[in-house]
């Protein structure tokens, strides 16, 4: 099913990736009192067991922003923010110095905003490319190595998951770029869902 449509379906991933990061990025200029553009982004249909290869290795440390889907659909949903970018981006918050292993309540905080930020705009934006209303629950927000984080997500859904909607985006402003990872991890008759509405003519 993924290899029929691969090519039309990475095209329209990749169109609604770049309308996601763009309100993302026009929300977080405002939050960081920054101007901020997405600068570039690339996406992926990828087996689940690939995605910590692809963000780098799932030993990495990693700020991870995490929920899932309520309703019909069910999918895990989990934006990543590498160690530096995390640091960059929560120092300039808080104007305090980061230790990541340590976050203060007030860190915790503006971690989980910005995460929850980027994961609400590229969920409307896949909702309205599939016509499908998708609605979070509330998010949560945790430092861990990546393989830790990825699992947390997947720990609400009932079914296996194997297939990843994989995002990356990176975010520059004049002087400073930080990246950010959007992952979907949908059961199948999710992904199946949202496959089929992307393949259709348009």
């Amino acid at each position: 099913m993924i290899d029929e449509k691969a090519g039309k379906v990475l095209e329209i991933i990749k169109e609604f990736a770049n309308i996601g990061a763009g309100s993302a990025a026009t929300a977080l200029s405002s939050l960081l009192d920054v101007e901020l553009m997405n600068d570039v982004t690339t996406c992926n249909l990828l087996p689940l067991a690939k995605v910590p290869e692809w963000l780098g290795g799932a030993e990495q440390i990693v700020a991870g922003t995490y929920t899932y889907l309520c309703g019909d659909l069910k999918s895990g949903i989990l934006v990543v923010l590498p160690q530096e970018s995390a640091l960059a981006l929560l120092n300039h918050l808080t104007k305090e110095n980061i230790d990541l292993a340590h976050l203060t309540p007030i860190q915790t905080s503006a971690l989980k905003e910005v995460g929850n930020i980027c994961l609400c705009w590229y969920l409307i934006a896949v909702s309205k490319m599939i016509d499908v209303d998708m609605i979070p629950a509330p998010p949560d927000a945790t430092v861990d190595l990546l393989g830790a984080v990825m699992d947390l997500p997947l720990a609400s859904l009932g079914e296996k998951v194997d297939t990843a909607i994989a995002v990356h985006t990176s975010f520059k402003g004049i002087d400073r770029q930080f990246d950010g990872y959007f992952l979907m991890l949908p059961e199948e008759s999710t992904l199946k869902l949202i496959l089929d509405k992307m393949g259709e003519p348009g």
